[in-house]
């Protein structure tokens, strides 16, 4: 290794590098290898990739001696520049060296061995061995030094011998209704079983369990404590006896105070529900409030909230005289917090008196409101390939626009951007000539409306349903336009949504109905294009359309902000269908069809088709600052009677900034089809994708990105026109595109600018044998060359190159 990444140049001659820990077995076992590693009381500098040591080289980049010579020419000039700023009453200077920037904040000084770390940590990992039954496991480490002793591998080896396993499982609950409960949900699942391994996890897990069970049924001030296991291992058979036990409750004796009677544990029942609305500045005072008492709620009005009662009161999950349930509290918790009117809230308990025999509760909610009216306005700038574009939003929100905490939405976006002709080839040496218009030739713009009630909108009653599932309705209207020099485009969209969570991780979303009308007026070039390739799909995908569909997503997502677990997963399902109904009411009406033999509504061609989506995200975080993402992604859309083709606005496309980046957006495919003279929209009826992200911490805000994507997309049917476009079991391997690249992240916490940079692997578009980029590109060349044949010099096409496209992107990619 050269100097410049020599990891030890810094250190003194008597300290050594940690360069790796590694934990060996005399025998294979079953143990949680992420668990075992985290014990470990001193841990090597961390690596890209695993491999590169990029923070221990940044730490030794400067020299701090030299820079430390520097500095202290620096500070002698920055006191007499404070002395004066101090006559001048200005606030001193700080020096910030860039050399002692560096070091510290990108870099990462090196882990250097230390011999009673590596004691500790076998004393560490015994412990931890012990604690998941292998009570007899022995540790002991094996320390290997570089010739040249500056960087040393510590081995932990470990002799688990044999683990100690449950041979009995008794209770000692002397309360009958702990002990029944307890029985209850242990048959319904149980962490602790006679026969596993003894494991203290699984021990602390069984006493939470119960824990929240006995509190989700009332018993109010019942911890966790009162639970314990006891262990008896002397049976010389590596097998422990275990006992369940709740310490009883004990109580003074009326008679003899010096005397403790045994008494069941407290149920407790909602004696009154309160809930108060309070100013959004805690120092403001409240000129007038009221009191509405509804059946099973009273509500303190201080007109600050402004939000009928009945909302507030269908986000509650519990009554008066019901048993006290953890569970039912921290949902009404986030259903109140979830209302966009609330800014903050919070559900107290008090016992209604002191008494040793009270059972009963007051709560009270309190609600602090969130500002009622919000305008915001927003812009980003885009890169497609090289064409540059800017696009900007206004929104406004009111957050209680009836009083029943409805959310009104409007916002008006648009945006100008440079894009190549359709009529044009995205091959040719003059590819950044746009024509006569200007050079920013596509213009989009439109409004949108939508409306969300915290329930939902139904000719019949839903109370039971709504109570514990955190209903919405979501009304919206949209219109947007886009003109491009080829065509103008007109989308009308509204739709009724209906959302609703039935965990905290599982999300659904209903929309019984969505239309859409879709009007596109083509320029005569394109059009005589389009009619001189002959292909119905692409004329069809460029034809006006009515969409009448209905559409159900199911979401499970465990990512939490804050959370510190390793393993995160996020999948989303989604079936949508369109045009089968009115299909089949126009056959049942025997109405008239068109020349397509299609039916048509105010003379418009409606879509039918039935497509599903999944997408599977798998996040694994190794440390607070590096992470590895995957995706999976599969879909397919099945074009039927009355349209043979999925609409533009449905069809899957390959490429972009959240897709396999090293291709521009819908230029990708369909399988190994290849047109290099026209830059049509790429559209097709099944979609594969995987990708797999190395994220990591750079300095402050900028973080770093290494990728893999994966992928294609293709059509369903054969076509003429588009040979190879189509799916086909015995080659659609061989037809995955490969992209590779490198990001960059600023975050800023409240959002993220992302800057991708991905490079062609493999290109299903070349022939077998050339498509990886390694490969020669002969047969593509000689294709270029006998296209260019009989092109004009200005419209030639270009010969194989490496291919590169930027990305630019807010928020991660998945």
């Amino acid at each position: 290794m050269s100097s410049g990444c020599n990891t030890t140049k810094r250190l003194a001659k008597d300290e050594v590098l940690l360069q790796k820990n590694r934990i060996k077995y005399t025998e294979a076992i079953n143990v949680d290898q992420d668990g075992l590693s985290d014990v470990i009381r001193q841990e090597p500098n961390r690596k890209l990739l695993g491999i590169f040591p990029f923070y221990v080289w940044a730490y030794n980049i400067p020299n701090p001696d030299k820079f430390e010579k520097r500095n202290a020419k620096r500070l002698e000039k920055l006191k007499k520049k404070n002395a004066k700023r101090r006559e001048k009453g200005k606030d001193e200077l700080e020096l910030k060296p860039f050399g002692s920037w560096w070091r510290e904040t990108v870099g990462e000084a090196p882990v250097v061995y230390d011999s009673s770390a590596t004691s500790r940590s076998e004393e560490q990992l015994k412990t931890y061995l012990l604690k998941h039954g292998w009570f007899n496991a022995d540790v002991r480490s094996d320390v290997k030094f570089k010739k040249d002793s500056t960087k040393a591998a510590v081995t932990y080896i470990i002799e688990p011998n044999l683990a100690y396993t449950i041979r009995t499982l008794d209770f000692d609950i002397p309360d009958t209704a702990l002990e029944a409960y307890t029985k209850e949900l242990r048959a319904q699942r149980k962490e602790v079983k006679v026969g596993d391994r003894f494991n203290i996890d699984k021990l602390e897990k069984e006493r939470t369990q119960l824990t929240t069970y006995f509190r989700d049924r009332g018993y109010y001030d019942f911890n966790k404590v009162y639970i314990y296991f006891d262990v008896d291992s002397s049976l010389n058979s590596h097998q422990v006896d275990l006992t369940l036990g709740i310490i009883p409750r004990k109580i003074p004796y009326e008679g003899d105070p010096d005397s403790l009677l045994i008494a069941p544990y407290k149920r407790y029942q909602i004696n009154q529900i309160s809930v108060i609305d309070l100013p959004g500045i805690r120092t403001l005072d409240v000129a007038n409030s009221d009191t509405i008492v509804l059946p099973e709620y009273t509500f303190i009005d201080q007109y600050q909230l402004r939000v009928k009662p009945k909302i507030i009161a269908q986000n509650i999950l519990f009554r008066t005289g019901d048993y006290y349930d953890l569970s039912k509290t921290t949902r009404t918790y986030r259903r109140i917090t979830s209302l966009p009117i609330v800014r903050s809230a919070s559900i107290q308990y008090n016992p209604v008196n002191e008494d040793i025999d009270n059972t009963r509760l007051n709560c009270q909610i309190t609600i602090t409101p969130a500002p009622k009216q919000n305008i915001s306005f927003e812009w980003k700038g885009t890169n497609r390939g090289g064409f540059l574009g800017i696009a900007g939003s206004a929104q406004y929100q009111n957050k209680n626009i009836f009083g029943g905490a409805e959310l009104f939405n409007f916002s008006l976006s648009g945006g100008v951007e440079a894009q190549q002709l359709l009529t044009q080839s995205e091959n040719s040496g003059n590819e950044r000539n746009l024509g006569n218009d200007a050079y920013f030739n596509t213009v989009e713009f439109g409004p949108e409306v939508s409306l969300t009630f915290p329930r939902f909108l139904l000719p019949f009653g839903v109370d039971r349903f709504s109570k514990s599932s955190n209903p919405k309705t979501v009304l919206t209207a949209n219109l947007s336009y886009q003109r491009r020099p080829d065509y103008e485009r007109t989308r009308s969209f509204g739709s009724i949504a209906y959302k609703w969570s039935s965990s905290p991780d599982d999300s659904w979303s209903f929309s019984p109905l969505e239309v859409s009308l879709i009007s596109i007026t083509r320029s005569a070039e394109f059009n005589e294009q389009l009619e001189q390739i002959g292909d119905p799909f692409l004329t069809n995908s460029f034809q006006d359309h009515f969409i009448v569909d209905s559409r159900l997503v199911y979401t499970f997502n465990t990512q939490r902000f804050g959370s510190r677990k390793k393993n995160l997963y996020y999948y989303r399902a989604e079936i949508e269908t369109a045009g089968n109904v009115l299909r089949g009411l126009f056959d049942l009406s025997n109405a008239e069809k068109n020349e397509n033999d299609s039916y048509e509504i105010m003379g418009i061609q409606f879509a039918q088709y039935v497509k599903t989506l999944h997408d599977f995200r798998y996040y694994r975080n190794h440390n607070p600052k590096m992470s590895t993402a995957y995706r999976l992604s599969a879909g397919i859309g099945v074009p039927l009677e009355n349209l043979d083709v999925l609409p533009f606005e449905k069809a899957f496309f390959g490429g972009g900034a959240n897709d396999i980046r090293a291709w521009q957006a819908r230029t990708l495919g369909p399988g190994s089809f290849r047109d290099p003279e026209r830059s049509f929209d790429k559209l097709g009826d099944i979609l594969l994708q995987a990708q797999v992200e190395y994220r990591f911490d750079l300095i402050n805000v900028l973080e770093g990105a290494l990728f893999i994507d994966a992928g294609n997309i293709w059509t369903i049917n054969a076509d003429e026109a588009r040979p190879g476009a189509n799916f086909e079991f015995d080659r659609f391997v061989s037809e995955i595109a490969f992209g590779a690249g490198a990001g960059a992240r600023f975050n800023f916490d409240f959002f993220l600018i992302r800057l991708d940079v991905g490079l062609q692997m493999k290109d299903p578009s070349l022939d077998p044998g050339e498509r990886w980029l390694f490969q020669s590109k002969e047969k593509y060349n000689e294709y270029i060359r006998d296209l260019n044949a009989d092109r004009d010099p200005s419209q030639q096409l270009s010969t194989y190159q490496w291919r590169w496209n930027l990305n630019l992107g807010i928020g991660l990619p998945f």
